[in-house]
C-alpha cells in the first residue's frame, strides 16, 4: 500500500472530481482560469502569476470546493516551497557509499588533463567560445524574457499597501480571513465576485487593483472604511 501523504494540489483535485466537476466548471463558477487550476493542482508554480496571488487563487478554489481555505493557503505556501520533498518521507535520510578503488596514478594524471584543458580554454579566447557557441547569446535572451512580469487574471481583485495600514477581510458570514496592519507592498488579492468585504482603517494607504489595472486609493488620507464590498 502507497503510504505517501497528498499534498494540496492533489486534495483541491480529489475534491473537485468527487463534487463531478471540471475545470471549466470551476472556471465558470469562480472565474479562475482553467491553466491555472491545473497547475495549482499539479504545483506547477512556473505556469502559475506571483505567490501573492496564487494564494488568491487557492483561497478562493478551496472555499469553492468546500474545504478548509485557511488550510489550503498553510499548506500550498509550506509544499510549493520545497515540492521535491513531498512524499519522500518515507525513504532513508542517508545514501549509503560505495567505496571505489581507482587505479594507481590515476590522480595525478586526472591534474595534468585539467591543466591542460585549462591551457587550451586560455588560449581559445573569449571570442573563440561564443564563435563556436553562438546559442549561447540566445540562452540570455530567454532569460531575460523569463524575467519578464507573469500574467494577471484579469478577473482579480488585489488590496496593496502603498503606507502602512489595518486592513481585514471577512467573508460572507462575517468570519474574519484576515485582520493585521499591511506594511508597505503587502497584498490581499480575491477572485472578482467573491462575497469577501474588506474595511480598513486608512482608505489613502491602500490602493486597489483590477487585474493589473490600478484604480488609486480607496478613498482619503486617513478615511476608515468599514464593510466595503469587493467589487463583482
Amino acid at each position: 500500500m502507497d503510504a505517501s501523504p497528498e499534498h494540496i494540489g492533489h486534495v483541491l483535485r480529489d475534491r473537485r472530481m468527487a463534487l463531478d466537476l471540471t475545470p471549466q466548471d470551476v472556471f465558470e463558477a469562480i472565474h479562475l482560469r482553467v491553466d491555472y487550476i491545473r497547475a495549482i493542482e499539479t504545483l506547477n508554480a512556473d505556469a502559475l502569476p506571483s505567490i501573492g496571488y496564487v494564494l488568491g487563487y487557492v483561497r478562493s478554489y478551496a472555499k469553492f470546493l468546500g474545504l478548509n481555505a485557511d488550510e489550503a493557503v498553510a499548506r500550498y505556501k509550506a509544499e510549493i516551497a520545497a515540492p521535491e520533498n513531498i512524499c519522500v518521507s518515507h525513504l532513508p535520510h542517508f545514501v549509503p557509499k560505495n567505496k571505489i578503488k581507482l587505479p594507481r596514478g590515476f590522480i595525478p594524471a586526472l591534474g595534468v588533463l585539467g591543466f591542460a584543458v585549462m591551457l587550451s580554454v586560455w588560449y581559445g579566447g573569449t571570442m573563440a567560445s561564443q564563435a563556436a557557441n553562438p546559442a549561447l547569446l540566445s540562452v540570455d535572451s530567454q532569460t531575460d524574457t523569463q524575467m519578464k512580469e507573469a500574467p494577471i487574471d484579469p478577473n482579480l481583485v488585489t488590496l496593496k499597501a502603498s503606507a502602512p495600514s489595518w486592513v481585514q477581510v471577512t467573508d460572507g458570514k462575517g468570519k474574519t480571513i484576515i485582520s493585521r496592519i499591511f506594511v508597505t507592498g503587502e497584498t490581499y488579492s480575491a477572485i472578482r465576485g467573491s462575497d469577501l468585504t474588506f474595511s480598513v482603517r486608512d482608505a489613502g494607504a491602500v490602493d486597489i487593483y483590477i487585474g493589473k489595472e490600478n484604480l488609486g486609493a480607496l478613498g482619503e488620507m486617513g478615511q476608515a472604511l468599514k464593510d466595503v464590498p469587493f467589487p463583482r
